[in-house]
């Protein structure tokens, strides 16, 4: 009778062992999974920050075009209204002098 609860208790034991054991391997790579996806995450965040940091400088470099365009473009002006009165000069002297 002994030798049967022995038998039976070993049966269920290797029954238990081999449920046990597709268990432990799917947890395994559920786990390395895990590991993965927390490395894209970071990677990703990374990336993100970077990005951040590449828009904030394009701003500040985009400002300081911004400033200094506006600035040529007033000098562009300057000239040009002298230019322009050069010439209003030069032809009031042309037609005062026939």
């Amino acid at each position: 009778m002994s030798s049967l609860v022995d038998g039976v208790l070993l049966v269920a034991l290797v029954a238990t062992s081999a449920c046990v054991l597709p268990m432990y391997l799917k947890l395994k790579r559920l786990d390395r999974t895990q590991a993965e996806y927390g490395a894209a995450v970071a990677a990703s965040g990374v990336a993100l920050t970077q990005a951040g940091e590449a828009v904030r400088s394009f701003k500040e470099e985009g400002r300081e075009v911004l400033d200094a365009l506006s600035l040529k473009i007033e000098e562009a002006r300057a000239t040009l209204d002298a230019l322009e009165a050069s010439r209003a000069a030069l032809v009031a002297a042309r037609s005062e002098n026939p």
